[in-house]
């Protein structure tokens, strides 16, 4: 069983995630990543685990999910940036 501990760096302070699995690990770090006030993103995060490749996947997911997030259209605005 894998143990993987997931650290993000929040404007309110640290989020400290663990889980089991890969997948239970990006679903809870997923979760917190859409709250964030997309003028916060992009935070800090590092991802804990004895298996490198797996490591490495998640940052990388999650680096990338930050991303998507500030690409995306406001809130309240659609795709041309135009209210409504």
């Amino acid at each position: 069983m894998v143990t993987i501990t997931i650290t993000i760096g929040l404007p309110t302070g640290v989020r400290l995630l663990a889980a089991h699995t890969e997948r239970k690990a990006a679903n809870y770090a997923e979760a917190v990543v859409y709250a964030i006030p997309r003028e916060a993103l992009p935070v800090p995060l590092s991802v804990s685990c004895a298996d490198p490749a797996v490591r490495n996947r998640l940052t990388t997911y999650l680096l990338d999910l930050q991303n998507e997030c500030l690409r995306a259209p406001a809130p309240n605005r659609n795709a041309s940036g135009a209210l409504g």
